[in-house]
């Protein structure tokens, strides 16, 4: 950022050097301004020597009123304050605020409290004190020029619905730009309340997650034509902009049945900032409620608190506001957003003990089906997911360890051609999986599992959701002796680091497993457990586990 502009000292009589200082404002490279209020020529005994320096974070399409209303400011002698107005994206700063350390903000007017309640579930209630909304603008789905002869988009659909169904072709901003996808996914997340619908829904959210473009781009496709343009979230006020830009083909705003959430724009002070004083961040609150500020706002597209629609909005102006979301459902947005927009990094360990062999139907046992359902998951899993894949057993290398590793690097399955040959190798090892079988190895399940914890600990990346996987239909069974449950437990409670968490996803299958001890063993990781007694099921589980890794 850069750096304010300060009075200079000069070696001219005092009046004459004050009355140059005054109402100075220093525009800074591309996004900063520096305002310092300064005393007047007629007004010596008033002088500021010393103005204070108040930094403010705001979403861009605020900074022209916040930057104007702080040049104002500096105009009064009382206020003695130096303000560094910078654009700042909602994400960066939250970012910064839950790191602390310097680049705290004095005065941060994000675009949503979604980032403030985030911060606040991190850092505990104080850390940052809200003064409430200095505008706002409704989220509603845009629908451009291209799409408009789309079937369905008369029918009354829920924002889960218009995410995860497909009939209408979607994209989100990039939560950098702006928290509409947070807001969507809060509003989506109400109606996704069965297995089937919140499946659907995390596998849109994973597909929308790695293909976010930024508004100019979005911006840019919706204007194009029908192959590139998609409809997206996008407030009242990006909406303006749009039909502004493009007067022939103005976008349709699409109202899900719940109604339109809204950017709400509060006015926070993190008590981690330079600890500017409350008179001068008071003195920009109140400039930013003024009758000329709403004005600016209003005429920036936005709505101002108590106000209407602003002029020339193509909303409905009987739009109906969703229930404001919950810190709750807000904080869920974000780690549900933050956690499946990462790639997944698997170890898959998978049972080869004699009771694979057992048939499930006629001429498939237990190992062909896990096979070949394993090699639909690898299909349906995104192309930039990480997995690789052990066997266990017992004695299965012959000197006496419980497993092997058939494909012991965890790469990418697809996307390159290094990623698509990592795939094949997955699924040719895979085939193997029943002639391993056929030594008829007992169940060293404990033992396999600290090992591959072990294994993923040392090759553990940052970035990525990592775990392990373990498939099996049977209970530990190690005639060699080995670890026990609560050694197993306790060796895993030591190594597990929430700072880079590994976490174990155990999926049973059939009626000979022991559940509880698997549920115990996911647990002390901060993980999942699965229990089928279908083995016909296990590709539809092996899926699940991946959407709900989080």
């Amino acid at each position: 950022m850069t750096s304010p502009v300060a009075p200079q000292k000069r070696s001219v009589p005092r009046r004459r050097r004050v009355a140059a200082g005054a109402g100075l404002l220093a525009l800074a490279l591309g996004s900063t301004a520096a305002v310092a209020g300064m005393t007047t020529a007629a007004d010596s005994t008033a002088s500021c020597a010393a103005p204070a320096k108040v930094s403010v974070a705001v979403a861009p399409e605020l900074y022209g009123t916040v930057a104007a209303q702080a040049q104002e400011l500096a105009k009064n002698p009382a206020v003695c304050a130096q303000y560094v107005v910078t654009r700042a994206s909602g994400e960066s700063t939250n970012k910064a605020v839950k790191a602390g350390g310097t680049g705290i903000p004095d005065v941060w007017i994000p675009d949503s409290s979604v980032w403030v309640d985030d911060a606040t579930a991190t850092l505990g209630a104080g850390w940052v004190s809200s003064s409430g909304s200095i505008a706002s603008s409704p989220i509603v789905i845009g629908v451009p020029d291209a799409q408009k002869a789309l079937p369905g988009l008369d029918t009354a659909a829920t924002w889960g619905e218009v995410m995860a169904a497909g009939q209408l072709p979607v994209s989100l901003q990039n939560t950098g730009a702006s928290a509409s996808a947070l807001e969507t996914l809060a509003m989506a997340n109400r109606t996704a309340t069965n297995r089937e619908d919140r499946t659907n829904l995390l596998r849109a959210v994973i597909r929308l997650s790695r293909s976010t473009l930024s508004p100019e781009g979005l911006a840019q496709r919706a204007a194009a034509g029908p192959h590139q343009a998609r409809a997206y979230p996008l407030s009242e006020q990006q909406l303006m902009a749009f039909d502004k830009a493009n007067p022939g083909k103005p976008m349709r705003a699409l109202v899900p049945d719940e109604g339109a959430p809204s950017l709400d724009y509060p006015f926070v002070r993190p008590i981690k900032g330079s600890g500017a004083p409350t008179t001068a961040t008071d003195a920009l609150l109140a400039a930013l409620r003024s009758p000329a500020a709403k004005t600016s706002l209003e005429s920036a597209g936005l709505r101002v608190p108590g106000g209407q629609a602003p002029a020339g909005s193509p909303l409905p102006t009987d739009l109906r506001a969703a229930r404001t979301p919950s810190p709750t459902e807000n904080v869920s947005s974000v780690k549900s957003w933050n956690d499946l927009a990462k790639d997944a990094r698997m170890l898959v360990l998978v049972d080869v003990s004699g009771s694979m062999n057992i048939e499930v139907s006629p001429g498939q046992t237990r190992a062909d089906l896990l096979g070949n359902t394993a090699k639909l998951a690898l299909n349906a899993l995104p192309g930039t997911t990480q997995i690789g894949a052990w066997a266990f057993s017992t004695n299965l290398d012959g000197r006496g360890k419980d497993y092997l590793a058939m494909v012991p690097n965890v790469a990418e399955i697809g996307n390159t051609p290094a990623g698509i040959k990592h795939k094949n190798e997955l699924i040719t090892k895979l085939g193997l999986l029943p002639g391993l079988v056929a030594r008829n190895g007992d169940t060293g399940l404990y033992d396999s599992i600290w090992a591959a914890y072990q294994s993923a600990t040392k090759t553990y990346r940052d970035g990525y959701v990592n775990s392990i996987v373990v498939l099996t239909d049977g209970k530990n069974d190690d005639p060699g002796g080995g670890l026990s449950l609560q050694q197993l437990l306790g060796n895993l409670r030591k190594a597990y680091n929430a700072d880079k968490p590994i976490k174990i996803v155990a999926i049973s299958m059939g009626d000979e497993t022991d559940p509880e001890a698997l549920k115990q063993v996911a647990k002390s990781t901060d993980g999942l457990s699965y229990v089928t007694k279908n083995p016909a099921e296990i590709s539809t589980v092996f899926v699940d586990a991946f959407l709900h890794r989080s």
